[in-house]
């Protein structure tokens, strides 16, 4: 054995040197720092990973809520569109309504005024059929009918003489 072997190396066929006669104590604890050196690496790099893998989760989770919110933003751009249509509708349905209600109105008041001045006309008509004629005056409260030089009392329903104030019968003549 050379030297080098003796003093605890030997040469390997990949051509580097490798410790081989430690003491135990050394060769564990080796062992050791190797374990506590790949604990922190592996801790080290799980910890890069999980980091990684939360800014994607915050990433994606920050990429959907922007979807959400542009979705959300649209759908209420639709309701708000919509919501603006049915309200002009009903605006347009209100004014027709207001238009068909006045058109009504005008409708009935004229009928109304149309009633009421043939109202009016059948009572100035029923006024005219109390009111004595040329032919007729009112002479101590009786109706008399003048023909010529005759003098007649006017006889009513009840077959007594039509009694008169003024130039209007108490009861129709005509």
């Amino acid at each position: 054995m050379s030297e080098i072997a003796r003093a605890g190396f030997f040469y390997n066929l990949a051509g580097g040197w490798v410790i081989m006669a430690m003491s135990l104590s050394w060769k564990v604890g080796a062992v050791v720092a190797g374990l506590v050196v790949a604990v922190v690496a592996w801790n080290g790099i799980s910890q890069y990973l999980a980091g990684r893998h939360a800014d994607e989760v915050m990433r994606a989770s920050a990429l959907t809520a922007e979807e959400d919110a542009q979705r959300a933003k649209a759908l209420s751009e639709q309701h708000q569109a919509q919501l603006a249509a049915d309200l002009e509708q009903q605006r347009q349905e209100l004014s027709e309504t207001h238009q068909q209600v006045d058109e009504q109105s005008r409708q009935y008041q004229a009928a109304l005024a149309a009633r009421m001045e043939k109202q009016h006309q059948e009572e100035l008509r029923l006024q005219a059929t109390y009111r004595l004629d040329r032919n007729q005056r009112c002479d101590a409260g009786i109706v008399i009918n003048h023909s010529g030089s005759s003098f007649t009392p006017v006889i009513g329903k009840t077959g007594q003489p039509i009694t008169c104030k003024g130039d209007t019968a108490a009861e129709p003549l005509r």
